[in-house]
């Protein structure tokens, strides 16, 4: 089964510099967990399906977050993953 998680942020976001470090220390432990980075303002043809309206978007598996995203529901998404 593919785990996957999508990121969409921006650059100067503040909020998806903390979310940045998460997914870099994901990568480390977890190499079967793909994870894609999309830069809002450069990818928007691949974003508009996924209907954002707020940064930092994490879409865990099923589970989406929006916004300033605690550490506790990230964790919670990828044990659901």
């Amino acid at each position: 089964m593919l785990k996957e998680i999508i990121f969409v942020s921006a650059p100067l976001c503040p909020k998806c510099v903390r979310i940045k470090r998460w997914l870099r220390e994901l990568e480390k432990t977890n190499p079967e967990i793909n994870i894609s980075r999309l830069n809002i303002a450069l990818k928007t043809k691949e974003i508009k399906p996924l209907k954002i309206k707020t940064i930092p978007t994490l879409i865990v598996g099923e589970m989406r977050l929006d916004g300033w995203i605690k550490e506790e529901e990230f964790q919670e998404a990828l044990r659901k993953l």
